[in-house]
């Protein structure tokens, strides 16, 4: 099954995923309504130049990630969605099905896990080398402002009690293919354009939540051209996640 090849480094790496889409940590502990205040009035180039500047500080987080497919000839409906625990170079993720986990991953210091599905049970191996630690799956995110078409900021809002600063970004057909280059799972080569919307943390800087639409792509399994949208939330930032070796 197509979906089944989509794994965190595909999924993330290129988008986000993805990647990653990912897509600001900040520096700091917060200060609240001032704070508030001053993030609104910040230009975009400024806001960002925080967020990129934050983002080196990066440890830990909670990720969750859900992607659909949407107007093609089959209608709309979910591809999959993935849950990621990130805690310095450890990793645990889990992408699921309709529901169900179909695959499960472990990375803990030097030693990876993967779990048999059939079964259950985890094999044990060396680790990978080539996985990204926990601040570079926001970097195409944090790309955006040079990427997009144009930008525009939306507004202050509320997200799980917390103030967040609102931005769109549109994207042309050559900056989907840009920021998608090393996507495998779907072929972005006649896509028409797409849009980002982000929202960051006002008082951290945070990266909380971003929402992206691709029109148009070729999406595999004889699904069709269509377009694909992934929504992503980020949670628990620099919080103590624990990350426990299964065997």
């Amino acid at each position: 099954m197509w979906i089944q090849s989509v794994s965190h480094k595909a999924a993330l790496t290129s988008a986000l995923f993805c990647s990653s889409l990912l897509l600001a940590i900040a520096v700091g502990c917060g200060g609240g309504a001032q704070e508030a205040d001053v993030a609104s009035e910040m230009s975009i180039d400024e806001l960002w130049a925080m967020a990129q500047e934050a983002d080196s500080a990066i440890e830990s987080w909670h990720m969750e990630i859900a992607s659909y497919y949407e107007n093609t000839q089959y209608g709309s409906g979910q591809i999959q969605s993935i849950i990621i625990d990130v805690d310095g170079e450890d990793l645990h993720e889990q992408d699921l099905l309709l529901g169900q986990v179909y695959f499960e991953y472990m990375r803990v210091g030097d030693k990876q896990y993967n779990r048999d599905m059939t079964n259950g049970t985890w094999s044990e191996a060396p680790a990978e080398q080539d996985i990204n630690n926990a601040s570079e799956y926001t970097s195409q995110f944090l790309e955006l402002p040079s990427l997009a078409a144009s930008q525009e900021y939306v507004g202050t809002e509320t997200i799980d009690e917390e103030e967040v600063e609102h931005f769109l970004f549109t994207l042309s057909s050559e900056g989907v293919k840009q920021m998608f280059s090393t996507q495998p799972s779907f072929d972005f080569s006649q896509n028409t354009g797409g849009e980002v919307d982000v929202w960051i943390d006002s008082d951290d800087y945070f990266l909380v939540r971003y929402e992206l639409v691709i029109r148009n792509a070729i999406i595999p399994e004889k699904i069709g051209n269509g377009d694909i949208r992934f929504v992503v939330s980020i949670r628990d930032i620099n919080e103590s996640i624990e990350i426990t070796p299964p065997i």
